[in-house]
């Protein structure tokens, strides 16, 4: 009876665990992001297998009612998805869930679309890539361009030169016109065409969409055709507000600078010569000789006359500073939010003197007024430089080795060879004294303004009316101070002053459809655009000022020099786009946009396309997809558009007239015509392009591949085509020339390592762009871009063709028995692209705890260069080649001699001279100075550590600090033909052109530290 009873009570104690365990409690907890601890609001928590859930709060916490064996699944947009079991212990202590950033779910990526509307990534038929804030601002660049680079496929920016306001060229998926300063995608910020982003401080944005086709831009207009940078500044957040600080300081230093001899010294044929600055003298020998003349006291300088333990050229420039301090404000309620920033940038050059400084602010704010919806953004910069120009580092590359720098300093004392009347030859200028007396300024002054209102007519229609506003002013000053001297050594003294004013409205008013049917979903945009550009420029100048230290153009010699220029541009467009959707796999868009542009002729002036594009997310389609992990996403994608283009500035049609003095006679007052026939049937260049491409992502998104083929065809190319001078013209703007693009471009990211306290995340991208002329104007083969820049029909674009030697079939260079010199080909050899078909980016993302190791590298192959620098070198006798043979008479290598019966001969008896004459006529064969562009390096190091919560003290004051070292273009890994400079480096827009104008590249290293209060 006894064991009955236990059994019994037994039983009725397991019933009623049972019935504990089986009853639904409310289950309190909390969300937070692994990384940083920080609580995570607006998380998703449901029980897996039912529709319930719930969010969580501001401060991460959550409550819902479950039961001990049922697994919550939490989510966010950009977090890993968790899975927890549900135990008895967590109605009794709550329970933590961890959510780890999630950089790799395709599905859910939300893109900047067209018109700044958000879109999902899965509706997109074409190519386009979100870039962070975060990841943008790894390297700490000034400007925002900068930190694109090779961070995107088919998406190439080169940079001028190393001074403290450095220029890019930004080039996506090759160049569809012939004309070069037109091929650059469309910048939009916030819904706003603007012509420009490089005073945006970079700080103030949250992410960038890259839309790669021309069908995602094609609702901008010809700009739009190729592609469009869509930036998205910050907003605030509906809390109790946030603020932020931020310092970098960076630290630059010149390096790869071209190589010089250190053998010989300054003289003619072999003496020495004080007064020459050339090195054709004799070989170093560690004594002391003069240099230059007697100086006013009577002495004469002398030098050590032997070769340098460095680099003299090094100490020409400094270590370059660069400083940012960057503060922003935001927070909101429930009907209002609010975004505050500052920022201020300092340079110090690497050229002694050039410094800039930018101040940047920036007021983001959305209102809302029952149904209307209002946001209002507005930016203001202020930039000033002052730079000297080229002048310094072209001398530097051209004195003997030996010289030192440090002496030439004080220029302005009276008895030293640094001042310009005792200067050591007059056929160069003291470096320091350059960058004194030749200097540049611009003060520039940017605004950048948005007013929007969203009205919802309807639950399924809206208004939109979005206004911009953009403002440019530049004031230029070029001086060069006077100095009074005899012969070369007299300089008159310039100064030439500039304005430029530039405002750009833009309007559009959108209705914007939305409304699902059943399966299907419906998404149209119905828009018209207006768009006013006016830019007006003047420029006044003297080239013989008479006082020393007075720029003004009222105190000169001679005559006054200037100009003024007014140009106004119009545009007006109507613009359509349809999106339909079944059950949320299968898209189809088309577009369709009719511009009216002021540049044309009125016959001319209106023209339409249109485009199409879908996409198939097939792991939704179909059922046995959808469960399984190996293959987490997959979506296919294609789009067709014939895309308008008008290449042309204000008034290109018009067939101006300027004056001439002179002309006829005299003082009469005469004008002549322009020298090119402006054609008024001139119509746009139309682009076809076709796009097929597809997203994978595999292993729960740990692994994502996007791979996509294009191919784009230009017809009917805008350019100056060279005419008989019979017509009465010299040139004439045709429609003519075809240009082809066929690209290959392939991304993967994925985490190697990922788990709670370790993460090692990978991309890599790739494109190849096979960048081809098909048809010039009326038969021609050839077409001169720049200089050795040239477009040759069915070759790449643009070709590098340079003089050569003449070669027996071997390749080996045939020498002339008489002079020993090698025999000039009478036809130029063309060489290969000067734009690398092969870019790729590599990227490495480790975070362990609190530290994490960022590294961004870049690599380009296939392309070729040309220096300009090293012809100079070979006349000044400092290039190393010069002296490779000691200055002595020798057997050209691999060289032969022809027969008279045409065979060839190795050369083993014919010497060539190794003098000045000689090394200066190879000098001007071009192909010695060409190499291969290819590189290879590191161009962002960033490493950082995010201090605990636990080591900040009370949250009262500070919620989160870090602090980090970064670094760009720590090292680079060229061609071994290649010792000229950096290859990323451009000249007067051409690509793989190194001029002796730029000044050297740069590496820079520094730190960081940022607070939130």
């Amino acid at each position: 009876m006894k064991v009955q009873v236990y059994l019994f009570s037994l039983l009725l104690l397991l019933l009623s665990i049972h019935s504990t365990l089986a009853q639904e409690r409310t289950l309190r907890g909390s969300i937070v992001i692994t990384e940083t601890g920080e609580a995570l609001a607006g998380a998703n928590v449901k029980i897996k297998g039912k529709d319930k859930g719930v969010s969580s709060q501001k401060d991460g916490s959550f409550k819902i009612d479950a039961k001990v064996g049922e697994v919550l699944v939490v989510s966010f947009v950009g977090f890993q998805r968790q899975e927890v079991s549900v135990e008895s212990k967590h109605f009794s202590q709550g329970i933590i869930i961890e959510l780890l950033t999630e950089t790799n779910q395709l599905d859910e990526v939300v893109v900047t679309g067209a018109l700044g509307i958000k879109r999902a990534s899965r509706e997109f038929g074409g190519g386009a890539q979100v870039i962070s804030n975060e990841y943008l601002n790894q390297g700490k660049t000034v400007n925002p361009l900068s930190g694109l680079n090779s961070k995107v496929a088919g998406l190439r920016i080169n940079t001028y030169d190393s001074k403290v306001d450095p220029q890019l060229q930004i080039i996506m998926r090759g160049s569809r016109s012939l004309n070069r300063s037109k091929n650059a995608p469309i910048y939009v910020v916030d819904g706003i065409p603007v012509p420009e982003i490089g005073r945006l401080n970079p700080n103030d944005i949250e992410s960038i969409t890259v839309l790669k086709g021309a069908n995602a831009a094609a609702l901008y207009g010809s700009e739009g055709v190729n592609g469009a940078i869509m930036i998205t500044t910050k907003n605030g957040t509906k809390d109790k507000g946030r603020v932020t600080f931020g310092h970098t300081t960076t630290f630059s230093q010149v390096f790869m600078l071209p190589p010089a001899q250190t053998k010989f010294g300054q003289g003619v044929n072999g003496v020495y010569s004080p007064t020459q600055y050339e090195s054709w003298g004799p070989s170093f020998d560690g004594t002391l000789k003069p240099i230059g003349t007697a100086l006013p006291d009577g002495t004469t300088p002398e030098i050590t006359y032997a070769a340098p333990s460095k680099d003299n050229r090094l100490d020409l420039f400094q270590t370059g500073v660069n400083m940012q301090n960057d503060v922003s404000f935001s927070g909101g309620d429930d009907k209002s939010t609010y975004f505050f920033s500052l920022q201020n940038v300092d340079i110090k050059g690497i050229i002694p003197k050039d410094v800039s400084r930018r101040t940047n602010g920036r007021f983001n704010g959305t209102r809302s007024f029952g149904k209307l919806k209002t946001s209002y953004n507005v930016s203001y910069s202020d930039f000033s430089s002052e730079t000297t120009p080229d002048g310094p580092w072209i001398t530097a590359y051209q004195l003997p080795a030996n010289i030192d720098y440090k002496t030439l300093v004080n220029w302005q004392e009276t008895n030293s060879m640094a001042n310009p009347l005792y200067f050591f030859t007059d056929l160069q200028k003291n470096p320091y004294h350059q960058i004194e007396a030749y200097r540049n300024s611009v003060k520039q002054k940017t605004f950048n303004g948005k007013l929007e209102f969203e009205y919802p007519i309807m639950p399924w229609l809206s208004i939109i009316e979005r206004v911009g506003l953009y403002t440019r002013s530049a004031e230029t000053r070029s001086t060069v101070a006077k100095f009074e001297a005899s012969g070369r050594r007299n300089i008159n003294g310039s100064v030439t002053d500039g304005n430029e004013n530039f405002s750009r409205i833009n309007n559009d008013l959108i209705l914007s459809f939305q409304k699902d049917i059943g399966d299907f979903s419906t998404r149209m945009i119905i828009g018209q655009n207006l768009r006013a550009d006016e830019t007006k420029s003047t420029s006044i100048g003297s080239s013989n000022l008479t006082l020393p230290d007075l720029f003004n153009p009222g105190s000169r010699i001679g005559e006054l020099t200037g100009s003024v220029g007014i140009t106004k541009y119009r545009s007006m467009a109507a613009y359509g786009e349809l999106t339909t959707g079944y059950k949320n796999y299968l898209f189809l868009t088309l577009t369709g946009r009719n511009e009216w542009v002021s540049v044309l002729s009125k016959e001319n002036r209106s023209y339409f396309y249109p485009g199409v594009s879908t996409s198939f997310v097939f792991t939704d389609a179909i059922p046995a997809l959808k469960e399984q992990s190996t293959l987490s996403y997959g979506k296919f994608f294609a789009s067709y558009n014939r895309t308008g283009n008008v290449t042309l500035d204000p008034y290109s049609l018009n067939n101006a007239y300027s004056q001439i003095n002179g002309f006829p006679f005299g003082n009469l007052v005469g004008f002549t015509p322009s020298s090119r026939y402006p054609n008024p049937n001139i119509q746009p260049e139309f682009v076809k392009s076709i796009e097929v491409g597809a997203q994978l992502a595999f292993f729960n998104n740990r692994l994502n591949v996007e791979g996509s083929y294009v191919y784009s065809d230009s017809r009917g190319q805008i350019f100056n085509a060279t005419t008989s001078r019979a017509t009465g013209y010299s040139s004439a703007l045709v429609n003519a020339g075809r240009l082809t693009n066929n690209i290959i471009e392939l991304t993967i990211s994925g985490d190697i390592i990922r788990s709670k306290n370790l993460r090692w995340n990978t991309g890599f991208t790739f494109a190849h762009i096979n960048n081809q002329v098909k048809e010039l104007y009326e038969g021609l083969t050839s077409f001169n871009i720049f200089r050795q820049s040239y477009a040759n029909i069915g070759q790449a674009y643009p070709s590098l063709q340079v003089s050569d030697y003449q070669r027996d079939p071997q390749g080996r260079v045939v020498i002339n028995t008489s002079t020993g010199e090698p025999l000039i080909a009478s036809d130029p050899v063309h060489l290969g692209t000067m734009v690398p078909p092969y870019q790729m980016g590599i990227n490495s993302m480790l975070k362990f705890k609190n530290f994490s190791l960022n590294a961004q590298f870049d690599w380009r192959m296939g392309g070729w260069l040309y220096s300009e620098i090293v012809p100079r070198m070979y006349t000044a006798g400092t290039d190393p080649r010069t002296a490779e043979f000691d200055r002595q008479p020798f057997i050209y290598p691999n060289s032969v001699i022809q027969n008279a019966d045409g065979t060839y001969t190795e050369n083993t008896s014919v010497y060539s001279k190794g003098d000045k004459a000689f090394w200066t006529k190879q000098g001007e064969v071009q192909s010695n100075t060409a190499a291969k562009s290819d590189y290879f390096k590191l161009r962002e190091l960033n490493i950082s550590y995010n201090i605990p919560a636990k080591l900040l003290g009370s949250k009262r004051y500070f919620k989160e600090a870090s602090i980090g070292f970064v670094a760009n273009n720590l090292f680079i890994i060229r061609h071994k033909d290649n010792n000229y400079g950096d290859p990323e480096y451009l000249y007067n827009t051409t690509d793989g052109y190194i001029s002796f104008r730029q000044v050297p590249p740069y590496r820079t290293y520094g730190f960081t530290f940022n607070i939130g209060f």
